[in-house]
């Protein structure tokens, strides 16, 4: 079972952040190029979510995030690379902009989390 505390040190911002852990795919659109890989969902709020990933994605970048049978679009807001890793790996935050396939399913990970 999740831990369904508020992330630590997230509770400034506009809505809390819940940690989810769920595996993802991320398809990030550059110009007429699209380019998909795996990730794994850190935390979600009503406004967005955070993964990490093996790329570095520019602020702006659109995604979209596919997982269960939900599927998501939104803009990258930070990409950072993630410290302590064994790996190289960043981690992603997604501000949402439309919810395209899976509604419930979005609404039922946010309530659940928060």
């Amino acid at each position: 079972m999740m831990d369904m505390r508020p992330v630590p040190g997230t509770q400034k911002r506009r809505f809390p952040r819940y940690p989810a852990d769920l595996p993802i795919q991320v398809t990030a659109v550059r110009g007429n190029r699209r380019e998909t890989a795996a990730g794994r969902m850190l935390d979600v709020s009503e406004g967005g979510l955070s993964f990490v990933g093996g790329r570095y994605l520019p602020p702006d970048t659109v995604v979209f995030v596919e997982f269960l049978e939900c599927r998501l679009s939104g803009r990258v807001r930070h990409c950072r690379l993630r410290e302590y890793a064994s790996r190289v790996e960043f981690v992603t935050g997604v501000e949402i902009e439309q919810v395209i396939n899976g509604v419930n399913w979005w609404k039922d990970l946010r309530r659940s989390a928060g």
